[in-house]
């Protein structure tokens, strides 16, 4: 049993080496996954609590060098650090928790083991998994639990007050190991033992509550855990998730839905009570805008297709671009054209709006040969077969150049 296991509240803690050698893992940085070259060190105990029982890795520092990870492989402590260090065996390090990432890792379990049970004691409803999300200065981690049926929306406001009259009962938490096969573990609640689980197994408690075996660190009472919100419920094909905050995370949460509040108050100027109904007003307004637009882009399609057949003679191919366009228009202008042997070349986009759209259509040796020649001008990537050609472009400034491009072709090929 590791030292932060014995005591969950123990900061830092020296003590040897057992071995030290240099590797290179993807972990995650700053919420990105990167390659780190460093090393993995073990030894004789640790206070750094690693990843398990649905908790995340604590982090910290071992003489100074940032730990970025911790993992159990039986009943070893793998600490990952940053940098390549050349550490001996017997060689005394000081390892010091990251206490503001542990407390708050020790808030969301405790906190998970107090919504389980109150769920399954009082409603019958089970956990079957359990997930704490990653926090950071960017977001706040919603964690979530995976339950064998749906929560009603009057049991989930139920839940959440019966949990917070727990908290504010400031009832002890207690921590008791046993070996396994103990009389007293058979009332505990427990999804299962590790495969490679060796030792002594901790019960963590909240009398009259709650007995549970967990590897975890814990808060000592539940006053601790200060607050408990239940945010929502999903279920999808057949699964349900309870998502939920602990502790600090709900005053981090609060903050930044008010600062997203003023933000989109600046933005609206007008009073937070009145953004659901300007909000609505405006989306009306935008599909009416949207639908007005729509319709006139299919009538400058029109027109723009019987410019096309009204010129004598026939021309051998048209090249049109509109840079508010998009598929409904190329779809009216093809339509309206109504002509498959004309060789087609239509872009929409504007370069400021990001990618567009390339169509090719008419005969389809031409259109696969000239489609794949416009795709290297444009910067695009699709494709096709028979007589039409489809592509996203990146390279709309060199718009200008494709007829030149057709013309090339039809020169070069057709002798046109």
């Amino acid at each position: 049993m590791f030292h932060c296991q014995q005591d969950s509240f123990a900061r830092e803690l020296e003590t040897e080496v057992v071995s030290c050698k240099p590797v290179t893992k993807k972990v995650e940085v700053d919420g990105k996954k990167q390659q780190v070259a460093g090393c993995e060190l073990v030894c004789k105990d640790t206070v750094l609590f690693p990843e398990g029982g649905g908790q995340n890795t604590d982090k910290g520092t071992i003489s100074g060098v940032p730990v970025l990870s911790v993992t159990r492989q039986g009943s070893t402590a793998v600490h990952f650090l940053s940098s390549p260090l050349q550490l001996v065996e017997g060689e005394k390090v000081k390892q010091v928790v990251d206490w503001t990432r542990r407390w708050d890792n020790m808030q969301q379990h405790s906190g998970q083991h107090l919504i389980s049970a109150v769920l399954e004691r009082e409603h019958s409803i089970n956990t079957l998994s359990w997930w704490m999300a990653q926090t950071s200065e960017q977001k706040v981690g919603v964690s979530y639990i995976e339950l064998d049926q749906p929560v009603p929306n009057s049991v989930l406001s139920y839940v959440q007050e019966r949990c917070n009259s727990v908290i504010q009962s400031a009832t002890p938490m207690t921590v008791t190991t046993y070996q396994v096969g103990d009389p007293a573990l058979d009332q505990a609640h427990t999804r299962g033992l590790p495969a490679d689980q060796t030792g002594p197994v901790r019960l963590v408690s909240i009398p009259g509550v709650d007995s549970n075996l967990c590897c975890g660190t814990h808060v000592s009472c539940t006053s601790q855990l200060q607050v408990i919100h239940l945010t929502h419920t999903e279920s999808k094909k057949g699964k349900h998730w309870l998502y939920f905050l602990v502790g600090g995370r709900v005053t981090a949460y609060l903050q930044s839905c008010l600062a997203r509040e003023r933000a989109v108050t600046k933005i609206l100027n007008n009073a937070p009570e009145e953004h659901i109904d300007l909000v609505d007003k405006m989306q009306k307004s935008l599909k009416v805008s949207q639908k007005n637009n729509s319709n006139m882009l299919k009538e400058l399609a029109v027109f723009e297709a019987n410019k096309i057949k009204q010129s004598d003679p026939k021309p051998l191919y048209c090249v049109v671009h509109r840079k508010e366009g998009d598929s409904d228009f190329i779809s009216a202008l093809l339509k309206e054209l109504d002509d498959n042997d004309m060789l087609c070349v239509i872009t929409v986009g504007d370069e400021k709006a990001g990618p567009g759209q390339l169509v090719v259509t008419g005969e389809a040796t031409l259109v696969q040969a000239i489609g794949k020649e416009l795709c290297v001008l444009l910067d695009g990537k699709g494709g096709g077969k028979g007589p039409r050609f489809n592509a996203k472009i990146n390279n709309l400034k060199s718009i200008g150049q494709i007829e030149e491009t057709v013309q090339a072709h039809l020169f070069v090929n057709y002798h046109i």
